[in-house]
């Protein structure tokens, strides 16, 4: 983990964080069971193939924030003798800019057991024959996993497959937000109003869901979800 401060002139403030980590486990939580997770193991007789990144897991994690006080205005660099009209116009402003940039969401393939296989409690994962992600040139939203080399166990004495907990990853995750915001004094002593607007995902970057990694499905190797588009807001808040 690092982190980077710096408090430049003119009322620029810098900070940057990046963290490099990993997390372990052997079973997700009852309520925590995203992307194929799940709180009950493959094969209760064997657990080793268990231990696998969390559900939670995030390898890469870099966060650039800045904030601007721009020096105009009363008490600053420029027009520090302003009148209160144009300083209530033009002066005091702040601006800020967050950058998220985080690593893909792990993925747990799994497949449903037919009734032949008369296996229940269990969350069964299916067998690689080599990478299970589609090459790079043919992967899409619609053919994220490569399907020749994910299988289901067709022998109904080795129902459990060779894939680990947690081997796959999503997109990446990267997003802007913007923000600016201002005081305005108000005659009664103390009293002020501030106004703020923000912009989430500024650049309207596409951030894909994971894709779905149930073999069994028809859905399978397919992303169908987003997180937000972009999003403006604008607030007034009363300090008194």
């Amino acid at each position: 983990q690092a982190r980077f401060e710096r408090r430049a002139g003119g009322g620029l403030f810098l900070l940057q964080s990046f963290t490099w980590s990993k997390a372990l486990d052997n079973v997700a939580q009852a309520l925590e069971t995203p992307n194929g997770n799940s709180s009950n193991p493959q094969n209760i007789r064997d657990l080793r193939p268990e231990k696998g990144p969390a559900a939670y897991d995030q390898t890469l994690t870099s966060v650039t924030s800045a904030v601007w006080q721009i020096p105009v205005g009363k008490g600053r660099k420029i027009g520090s003798q302003m009148s209160a009209l144009a300083n209530a116009v033009v002066g005091g402003w702040e601006l800020s800019a967050i950058n998220n940039m985080w690593s893909g969401q792990p993925i747990t393939l799994r497949y449903s057991a037919s009734s032949q296989f008369n296996v229940g409690g269990v969350s069964l994962r299916p067998n690689l024959l080599g990478p299970a992600l589609a090459p790079a040139g043919v992967r899409t939203i619609d053919n994220y996993f490569n399907r020749d080399n994910v299988v289901v166990p067709t022998d109904r004495s080795k129902p459990f497959g060779n894939a680990g907990r947690n081997t796959e990853r999503s997109h990446a995750l990267y997003q802007m937000d913007l923000g600016i915001h201002k005081d305005f004094a108000l005659p009664r002593e103390r009293m002020k109003l501030q106004f703020r607007g923000e912009l989430f995902n500024a650049l309207n970057k596409t951030n894909f869901f994971p894709a779905t990694g149930d073999r069994s499905s028809s859905g399978f190797g397919t992303i169908r979800s987003t997180f937000q588009p972009r999003e403006a807001q604008m607030a007034l808040k009363l300090y008194w």
